[in-house]
């Protein structure tokens, strides 16, 4: 398939995000859109890239800001949302290689620990609504519970026993309620109550880097 016609169905996919989320822009989105673009600072783009790209992170954030949420249990419906999530992000990934040069979109692919806690992030910043000042904190947590458990995470992919498995299984799990307690840390009550009540979903990021349905 020519590629420029593929780069048009890319760019016009995310392009329905954008229409989906222009009835509906916010503060939140606005601040977790300058966030993440921030965040992305690894990269060394352009100022003209930065701007494209904010524009990009801008209409990922309106879109998940734009999905369903229950307003009686506060749960986000972790299956069917997860999907919307994913899709979302795939698209803005997507949307963000028409912009970055190969190299620099080499790096990004690479660097799984900041696409994670982006990702994580952005799914907290919904479901928590988050204050300004909870992201730097959220971010650092959810940055630093990707770098701890990738060695384990990559241990548990590569050793082909089930007593390894076990171990990094166990690691993994230790790991992961380290940063339960951290988040309660930063969080209010309440929505302390509701990252635990959604507390799967939030695994469901790494296990999607990964590939894997298991449990950890």
């Amino acid at each position: 398939m020519n590629k420029f016609i593929v780069r048009i169905g890319v760019l016009s996919l995310f392009a329905l995000l954008e229409v989906n989320a222009a009835h509906a822009q916010s503060q939140e989105a606005e601040k977790v859109g300058l966030y993440i673009t921030q965040e992305m600072s690894f990269l060394n783009m352009t100022t003209t890239q930065a701007e494209r790209v904010y524009q990009i992170n801008l209409q990922a954030a309106n879109a998940v800001e734009n999905l369903p949420q229950n307003s009686n249990t506060q749960q986000i419906g972790a299956t069917k949302n997860m999907e919307s999530f994913t899709d979302i992000l795939k698209q803005r990934n997507l949307a963000i290689q028409e912009i970055l040069s190969p190299v620099q979109f080499q790096l990004f692919k690479e660097n799984k620990i900041i696409r994670a806690a982006t990702f994580r992030t952005i799914v907290m910043a919904k479901m928590l609504d988050l204050a300004q000042d909870q992201l730097d904190p959220i971010f650092e947590i959810n940055q630093t519970v990707v770098k701890n458990v990738r060695k384990d995470l990559d241990l548990y992919f590569s050793t082909d026993n089930n007593r390894g498995k076990k171990n990094a299984q166990r690691r993994l799990h230790k790991a992961l309620k380290k940063t339960d307690k951290a988040f309660e840390k930063v969080l209010s009550p309440q929505q302390t109550a509701i990252y635990h009540e959604n507390v799967d979903l939030l695994r469901n990021v790494l296990r999607e880097e990964y590939g894997t349905k298991d449990s950890f």
